[in-house]
């Protein structure tokens, strides 16, 4: 029996080997189950039955056991050889098929089984849409902690589930902001956090993800109070532990930038040092290692970017500019040496500075960009207001309502593998100031129907200037941002997860 409350792992030694219909040796996966948390409400408290679920490639039905919460390994299910198999481990308070809750969840990352092998997998159980520290493999009742706390950095999730943490300032109650040039790496497998390599100093920058699995990080304020910009650009092979220089044409933080499917990343406008539009509209190609053009100015700022649904075209969406909030949707394609303007192009329904812009659907979904939050105006002080209404864009032109959402800009948004979105944190208005908010929403698509959301728990503190990053088990990682709803800016120097509830 596995105790509750610790981990239990079930050797390879005591597996029993099946054989299927079609003559193919079953094996049962040997199973690491880790249920204890370091912080929060325990993912057992209550829990009365487990469902232990497999699905993949090749498996017509999902393959379920159900035992009680003293399960033993012949409750894990035997597979048949196939690749990319999910292991889900479903906790519930009351037996499932009797009306049971629902209340804890896990899942392993996509695994192998080769015929006669049995892997080797762990599951972390995590209460469901609570916001916990992370917690170590080797201790799950300690919380890991980043090595430095961050605000205004990026958080790249790489093609093998790690995530790459780059840069940011930190925020400092006498009001300084040192900016970090360092990254670390966070590995969900274990929950620890490791040095990466550095990328110089900066802050408010962009890092892309490109196919081959390097990141493209360019611009960013190498420090404030003066403002001084990086005016370089990095590569950063992760897994080798290579950087190689690049040097764009234009320096710029605040910026906005996408990647498409072919590799090549648009970099769309941003700051100056000394505060101005930088009007330099530039691409870089991974395939070919150039930097290309657009050829007239092109100046908005707090602008948001995403590729449309096909892939390879770029949409830029609203922004601000001197006279005032945007609700124009540009589109960009490159060229073999420059970039070109797409003649069509459609209008948000409101102007928007400072929204985000995310995926909503699978890949058999045809997912399309779902932009919200952003300020309908270009100062709050003069009464611009936070925006509650999300837009679909549909292709190049079409634009159609989304769902209401809570009213915030800069809030960080993030595409689920199920195809469902979590918007998280921002920053809102109120008694004449803005300040961040610890808003969570879970926006789920229905074919032929309009996406639904669902609030989740509030953060612990509100954040601006997080990240989150969707983890291959289906949860989602949220690290540093700045808490300023009291006045007064304090750093968030825990890395949290959460485990949203499962849309079946």
């Amino acid at each position: 029996m596995a105790p509750r409350f610790v981990r239990s792992t079930l050797l390879a030694a005591a597996l029993v080997s099946l054989t299927s219909a079609c003559g193919e040796k079953e094996v049962r996966p040997s199973l690491d189950l880790l249920t204890a948390s370091c912080a929060g409400t325990q993912p057992l408290a209550g829990v009365t039955h487990l469902r232990f679920r497999v699905t993949g490639p090749g498996l017509d039905t999902p393959r379920e056991r159900v035992s009680t919460v003293e399960w033993a390994e012949e409750d894990v299910p035997a597979l048949p050889p196939g690749s990319a198999r999910v292991l889900e481990v479903r906790a519930y308070v009351g037996a499932p098929d009797q009306g049971g809750q629902l209340v804890s969840l896990g899942r392993t990352p996509p695994f192998d089984v080769a015929e006669g092998q049995a892997p080797k997998v762990r599951v972390f159980l995590r209460r469901l849409g609570e916001f916990v520290p992370v917690n170590l493999a080797s201790d799950p009742g300690t919380c890991s902690l980043p090595a430095e706390a961050r605000a205004a950095h990026t958080a790249t999730t790489l093609p093998d589930g790690r995530v790459l943490i780059t840069g940011g300032y930190l925020p400092e109650a006498n009001g300084t902001r040192p900016v970090s040039g360092t990254t670390e790496v966070f590995n969900p497998a274990d929950g620890t956090f490791s040095a990466g390599p550095a990328v110089g100093a900066r802050a408010f920058h962009t890092a892309s993800l490109l196919p081959d699995g390097r990141v493209f990080v360019a611009g960013g304020a190498e420090s404030f109070a003066p403002v001084s910009l990086q005016s370089t650009a990095r590569l950063v092979d992760v897994t080798a532990g290579a950087v190689s220089e690049l040097t764009p044409k234009a320096a710029r933080y605040r910026h906005a930038a996408a990647v498409n499917t072919a590799g090549q990343v648009l970099l769309v406008s941003g700051r100056a040092a000394d505060g101005s539009t930088v009007d330099t509209m530039e691409g870089f190609d991974a395939a070919t290692g150039r930097f290309v053009y657009y050829a007239a100015p092109y100046a908005f700022v707090d602008a948001a970017l995403t590729v449309e649904q096909g892939g390879k075209i770029f949409q830029v969406v609203g922004g601000a500019t001197v006279v005032g909030a945007r609700r124009d949707v540009d589109a960009f394609s490159f060229g073999d040496d420059d970039i070109h303007s797409l003649a069509a192009g459609a209008d948000l329904r409101v102007p928007r500075v400072g929204a985000a812009v995310a995926l909503l659907g699978r890949a058999d979904e045809e997912p399309l960009p779902l932009v919200m939050g952003g300020f309908d105006g270009v100062d709050p002080a003069q009464g611009a207001r936070p925006v509650g209404a999300s837009e679909l864009l549909n292709g190049v032109v079409h634009v159609n309502d989304g769902p209401a959402l809570m009213p915030r800009s800069n809030l960080c948004a993030v595409t689920l593998t199920d195809g469902r979105i979590v918007a998280l944190g921002g920053r809102g208005t109120g008694f004449g100031t803005t300040y961040a908010v610890p808003w969570a929403e879970l926006i789920t698509p229905h074919a032929g129907a309009q996406p639904t959301v669902l609030g989740l728990t509030l953060m612990p503190q509100p954040r601006v200037w997080h990240t989150c990053s969707a983890l291959p088990d289906g949860s989602v990682l949220v690290v540093g941002g700045v808490d300023d709803s009291t006045g007064e800016p304090r750093a968030n120097t825990e890395a949290l997860v959460v485990m949203p509830p499962p849309r079946d």
